[in-house]
């Protein structure tokens, strides 16, 4: 199966899903410093499914709104467009990118662990005075190679490999298959940097910080996910770099229930 799945990648045989048109324009209306309400709201009502998620996203219990939010307006005025942003990308990528039929609990976990880490980085970028919104799309699409490989192992056969072969398959292809994803959809520089050097951020140049963050968020999210979150176990170099200090980690560690309550809400 490796030789199977380097041999697609050597002929570009990969197949890479489309962005999805209304998910692009959002993704890129976040770094867009004139984007306006109106826009983001008429971009998203394209997509009647994906307004339809937002909206039952915003009423979710986790977010506790005190009356029912029927417009997208009125979830914007509410939430405000970044978390709005936020929760449009990640449906749209949650309903095309990670559908897997085959490994589908591996591509679950790897959703998880994306949407884990976005919203970590952005946290981590707020206590290094970092931009939050490329933070967040580092963070979220830190992984995007994941599903790519697992469509082709699935695509290979009914046969499932063992669990330990998937692993050391997506270890050796993953971050190659994303970014040859990340170009094909034209993604930012530091978010195909982010994906390409995850765990060698002093090699990604001027983009290095933002590495970094996606560095130490993943690292976070992963904690969390396994249920080993603690001050002792959040040791990495990437800390380092951007000069956070035991402080600075006790701190992040107390927005923990605010990244469940966010992890909750965006699973509706």
């Amino acid at each position: 199966m490796r030789h199977h799945v380097a041999a697609l990648i050597d002929s570009r045989g990969l197949l890479l899903p489309p962005l999805p048109g209304v998910a692009a324009e959002v993704m890129a209306s976040s770094l867009d410093d004139d984007a306006d309400t109106a826009r983001l709201a008429q971009l998203i009502q394209t997509d009647q499914g994906l307004a339809g998620h937002v909206l039952r996203v915003v009423n979710s219990p986790a977010m506790r709104a005190a009356t029912e939010i029927v417009a997208l307006r009125q979830a914007i005025a509410r939430l405000g467009m970044n978390r709005i942003r936020e929760i449009a990308i990640a449906a749209s990528l949650s309903g095309t990118l990670f559908k897997q039929p085959v490994y589908q609990a591996e591509s679950m976990r790897a959703w998880k662990n994306a949407l884990c880490a976005g919203l970590w980085a952005k946290e981590v970028a707020r206590a290094c005075r970092k931009n939050t919104e490329m933070a967040y799309l580092c963070g979220l699409l830190h992984n995007i190679g994941t599903p790519v490989v697992l469509h082709a192992l699935g695509a290979a056969g009914p046969v499932r490999l063992a669990e330990c072969d998937v692993v050391a398959l997506l270890a050796e292809f993953g971050a190659i298959a994303g970014d040859l994803l990340a170009r094909e959809w034209r993604l930012p520089e530091p978010v195909i940097a982010t994906i390409r050097l995850l765990d060698d951020f002093a090699a990604a140049g001027q983009h290095a910080d933002s590495v970094a963050v996606a560095n130490c968020a993943a690292g976070l999210a992963r904690l969390m996910l396994d249920g080993k979150l603690s001050a002792d176990a959040v040791v990495f170099e990437s800390l380092r770099h951007l000069n956070l200090y035991p402080d600075d980690v006790v701190a992040l560690l107390a927005l923990r229930e605010r990244i469940e309550v966010a992890m909750e809400s965006m699973a509706v």
